[in-house]
């Protein structure tokens, strides 16, 4: 099928302003170059961002490359974004890299005005996810995989129209259409983690098309258990929750029952929700007259055991 017409843009026809997250790799450049297509066919203004990292030599080199390369697109402007740190990371260079990157350019979208930010996460990407997330023990919140929208922050939300396609697929649409585009040395690197993964999952054959009739059935089975979670959240009063009842639904709902209260109510300054391992234990340690902190919260159990409170602590 032609990656074209597979990848729709569903997005606000009022929309004026969007950003893409170029790195010059050839899925981020297919991406790029849909998107102008896309945005001068339908009015809209593509604000493209590079992030030069200043981790190699040349890269400030390539991300003028990538300049050039994205120069004749249609309805659009190019930025390069720079990682001025004090000095380089000694470990888990991938993750402060990429850290800094989001951190760049949700400053330049704020700045500008924009709300939303594609990137070019694609299948491959999702798998991968999935197999790391796996390895590391996740349940069936981190299982089901990338979604095409999700928010960064309460101002930015993130965009990945390309989750249906294969690298392949997008190196082809670049191919076709005379896009030119960087190969990253790092992907081939064997120290970095993702390119080991990638790897094996390409000996082993692992195909991103039956992956992801494996995501739609872990997302129908995590929708099935919000739909359980919302009902029992009925029991919750803006202090207690009648702890009886609770009980009676299944554990894996009370624990994220009681994860959503804790993230409702304690330091909304955390990007991410409460670790499930610590709610878990607090689900299977709960005892009369017993108090466990997290996430600014403190969680206590009736000395009758029929209510549970949970309040700032």
């Amino acid at each position: 099928m032609d990656v074209a017409r597979k990848t729709i843009f569903n997005l606000d026809k009022n929309i004026k302003n969007i950003a893409v997250g170029v790195s010059g790799g050839g899925d981020s450049m297919a991406l790029a170059h849909m998107m102008c297509k896309w945005a001068h066919e339908n009015d809209v203004r593509v604000h493209l961002l590079t992030v030069n990292h200043n981790l190699r030599d040349n890269a400030g080199q390539e991300a003028d490359q990538v300049a050039k390369f994205v120069s004749g697109f249609p309805k659009s402007s190019h930025h390069i974004l720079t990682w001025n740190f004090e000095s380089k990371p000694d470990s888990a260079i991938m993750e402060h890299a990429r850290n800094a990157r989001y951190d760049l350019m949700a400053a330049y979208c704020r700045d500008n005005d924009i709300s939303i930010l594609a990137i070019a996460h694609h299948g491959d990407d999702n798998l991968e996810t999935f197999m790391f997330r796996l390895a590391k023990g996740s349940g069936l919140d981190g299982l089901t995989g990338m979604k095409m929208w999700g928010n960064l922050n309460n101002e930015l939300q993130i965009y990945r129209p390309l989750l249906n396609n294969s690298h392949t697929e997008l190196i082809q649409y670049c191919r076709d259409n005379n896009v030119q585009w960087i190969e990253d040395p790092s992907n081939r690197d064997d120290k970095y983690a993702r390119p080991r993964l990638r790897k094996a999952l390409e000996n082993e054959g692992f195909d991103t098309k039956r992956f992801s009739k494996t995501l739609i059935r872990l997302s129908r089975a995590h929708d099935a258990l919000d739909w359980l979670v919302n009902r029992a959240m009925l029991l919750w009063d803006g202090e207690c929750i009648d702890f009886q009842m609770l009980k009676t639904y299944p554990v894996d709902v009370q624990i994220r029952v009681l994860q959503k209260i804790i993230a409702e109510t304690g330091d909304v300054t955390h990007s991410y929700p409460p670790k499930l391992e610590r709610v878990e234990d607090i689900i299977a340690t709960l005892k009369p007259n017993k108090s466990a902190t997290l996430y600014g919260c403190l969680v206590s159990l009736s000395k009758d055991e029929i209510s549970l409170k949970i309040k700032k602590s």
